[in-house]
């Protein structure tokens, strides 16, 4: 998602006239938080609750207008407010949801020793929910058998004679359809000069999409929420 992209989203948010904005907006980002809370060692309800935090914070006080591009990117801003929620939810033992089974006295983990920094992390997350967003509006905008093309060849990495069997376009179809899709998610992300790059970053978004349970179950959690307000 470009730049561009983003701003277009902020400034529909903005408007507060725009619902789908909200959607887009919690669809683009909520993996992302979920994925910085639990590698800073928040357990699955405690991560849930961060989101669900994060979103009634940009829905209610519109932090989201607080960002100014000329102070640098997006994503480190939203990182700030994520961090400052997992903070925030430290400080109150009240909040602080412990696994079923652990012990009373038991209340967020530290994150364990080694592995990614969790702005490491953090980036590679935010990019992979990114790629995933704009993995679905290409599927969405492209003919339905160009778009499986593009899955057989450049995802699952199938044969053009497979890819042809299953589409029923002819090899040399299917390869141009493919690049067709390929060439519209190039536009839309940007920064991927490579297609063997960007190809092999839409698998890694796809292999990190949260369980489709959790995403219903987190999509309805926010729902509620922000009707309820």
């Amino acid at each position: 998602m470009t730049e561009s992209t983003r701003a277009t989203l902020l400034e529909r948010l903005r408007d507060g006239a725009d619902p789908r904005a909200w959607d887009q907006f919690f669809e683009s980002y909520w993996p992302a938080i979920y994925a910085c809370a639990r590698q800073r060692g928040c357990t699955d309800d405690s991560a849930q609750d961060i989101v669900q935090e994060v979103m009634l914070k940009v829905f209610e006080q519109r932090d989201v207008f607080r960002y100014d591009p000329s102070r640098g990117r997006f994503r480190d801003w939203l990182h700030t407010v994520v961090r400052n929620q997992i903070a925030e939810c430290r400080r109150r033992p009240s909040a602080r949801i412990r696994p079923a089974g652990a012990h009373p006295e038991n209340t967020l983990p530290e994150p364990a020793a080694g592995g990614a920094a969790p702005d490491e992390a953090w980036e590679r997350a935010f990019e992979r929910g990114l790629l995933s967003v704009v993995l679905d509006v290409a599927r969405r905008e492209a003919n339905p058998r160009d778009y499986l093309a593009f899955e057989l060849l450049m995802l699952d990495d199938l044969s053009g004679n497979e890819a042809s069997r299953l589409t029923g376009l002819s090899r040399n179809a299917a390869y141009k359809a493919a690049r067709r899709v390929l060439t519209r998610l190039k536009a839309l992300v940007g920064g991927y000069e490579s297609d063997g790059k960007l190809t092999a970053a839409l698998r890694e978004a796809l292999a990190a999409l949260p369980e489709p349970p959790l995403e219903r179950q987190m999509t309805t959690r926010v729902e509620r929420t922000l009707r309820a307000r």
